[in-house]
């Protein structure tokens, strides 16, 4: 290293490529990449833009002092939180949990960083990476200032000598004494368990309740969530279903088919790809066949399910309202309906789906789902079109005897085809081969609606419209048994 002489003091080139690094996260990036990885980086337009973004939270949570230590910047309340939607395999990982926090304690090391994976291994070995680099010559020489404690110098936990800390845990974890100026979770879910219900619950209630008693000023403290989407219902559907949450929004799919955010981000995209040298046509096409439609739709383009539905397709028969046949008309007229006593099963709608048959083919002539309980739900299901089929279970049953005794017919209808997503693939023929219409006002919400839209079944944050479904196709053009009440 060279130096350069003043008459008062000496700036050595370490200096300067230090304060180089200090003052730009996306030039601490690059000039540390080879303490811990080997391969040579592919510096794709994305990994510039993350920097930027994510230096502009730690610049704003960040206390800052001058050489006296006289406080020059004071920590300032966040904007928003932050969430991160990108493919596996595009250096997320190394921005967001390795490289950051030890870039933070540059600007300022009294920040208290705490960062969560899915499990205790990967975030260990991110927290372990992160102390490479501070452990690393380079860093060590470029910021002589900032050493780790010989006593607190724990793989998960550890503190430098002014008072910043990183604490490393996993989803579900338990969290004592610890407060962070920041929180950044690294893929909450492992994608082999994105349709465990169990998974979802665990992640979703940690994002919700665990870190927020967890933060040293609820108005300053940022969390920022980056992950691949894999349910409807994931930490990222979690927050984005909360009106009135603020929230920085990036989404980053494969390639431009999918939805991109900020939508200006678009013009970056190569060849309608994220990264054109290593997202090629022959790579993910292979990806696609490995991970199949709906993973590859959820990891790689950002939509828990594929644009063209999965299990369910757009295969409907669209009938215009005006020409749609009178109930009259119709054999098997009536309602399906999957209930739900809402004190029990405080997630659940109860749904139902309005049918009639002609000939050979089924015309859908309404659905609804609504969050009631007894006896406002026996109120309500008493204006739908009756009979009225309710699947027989507990509620179902209770329901079904309500309506009896308000003088109402009711059909109970057994279960059989297995669990849900079996019985809906039993459904679906006879929508692929052309026999199910629906009135075209309600077919779009039947597909897509935020909470029940079939096309993302069995990722959707709801399934119980799906159900009713399932049970009018089987009822009017499958084989049954029904129970007249």
């Amino acid at each position: 290293m060279g130096s350069i002489d003043t008459e008062d003091f000496e700036i050595t080139e370490a200096d300067v490529f230090g304060e180089l690094c200090r003052k730009n996260f996306y030039t601490f990036v690059q000039e540390f990449w080879s303490v811990i990885i080997a391969e040579d980086p592919v510096w794709n337009w994305h990994i510039e833009y993350l920097c930027d973004e994510l230096q502009k939270y730690v610049e704003r949570v960040a206390q800052i002092k001058d050489i006296d230590g006289n406080i020059i910047k004071r920590r300032e309340a966040k904007l928003s939180d932050l969430l991160i939607n990108i493919p596996p395999g595009t250096t997320k990982s190394t921005i967001c949990t390795v490289m950051l926090p030890a870039w933070a304690w540059t600007v300022d090391p009294t920040l208290r960083i705490l960062t969560a994976s899915y499990s205790q291994s990967l975030s260990t070995d991110h927290a372990l990476k992160s102390r490479d680099i501070i452990r690393s010559d380079k860093y060590r020489l470029y910021f002589d200032d900032l050493t780790i404690k010989t006593d607190q110098d724990n793989k998960t936990h550890y503190k430098n000598e002014h008072t910043g800390e990183r604490y490393a845990t996993s989803v579900g974890g338990t969290i004592t004494g610890f407060h962070a100026h920041i929180i950044i979770v690294d893929d909450p879910l492992n994608a082999k368990e994105e349709a465990s219900q169990a998974a979802l619950e665990t992640a979703n209630t940690f994002m919700d309740t665990t870190l927020s008693t967890r933060k040293v000023d609820k108005a300053v403290t940022p969390t920022i969530l980056v992950m691949q989407r894999l349910n409807e219902n994931d930490p990222s559907g979690n927050w984005l279903s909360k009106k009135g949450k603020k929230l920085q929004h990036i989404k980053l799919p494969a390639t431009d088919k999918g939805e991109i955010k900020p939508e200006h981000l678009k013009l970056h995209y190569v060849d309608g790809k994220l990264d054109a040298v290593r997202m090629t046509d022959e790579v993910l096409a292979d990806l696609r066949l490995d991970l199949g439609e709906y993973g590859y739709s959820g990891q790689m383009q950002q939509d828990p399910a594929p644009e063209d539905g999965g299990i369910w397709q757009k295969w409907f028969i669209p009938v215009e309202d005006n020409v749609f046949p009178d109930p009259e008309d119709m054999t098997g007229y009536g309602s399906d309906w999957d209930t739900a006593l809402t004190e029990k099963e405080i997630n659940a709608a109860s749904a139902n789906v309005v049918s009639g048959k002609i000939g050979t083919d089924m015309y859908i002539d309404d659905f609804n789902y609504v969050y009631k309980e007894f006896p406002d739900l026996i109120a309500w299901m008493r204006t739908q079109p009756e009979p009225h089929y309710i699947e027989a279970k507990a509620s179902g049953k209770s329901a079904k005897q309500t309506l009896v005794k308000n003088g109402i017919t009711a059909i109970e209808v057994a279960v059989t085809g297995g669990d849900k997503v079996a019985r809906t693939r039993m459904a679906t023929p006879y929508a692929q081969a052309g026999r199910v219409y629906v009135r075209k006002s309600i077919l779009d919400k039947l597909y897509n609606d935020s909470e029940q839209g079939i096309l993302k079944f069995p990722r959707s944050k709801k399934l119980d419209v799906n159900d009713a479904l399932v049970q009018a196709i089987q009822r009017q053009l499958g084989q049954k048994e029904f129970k007249y009440w």
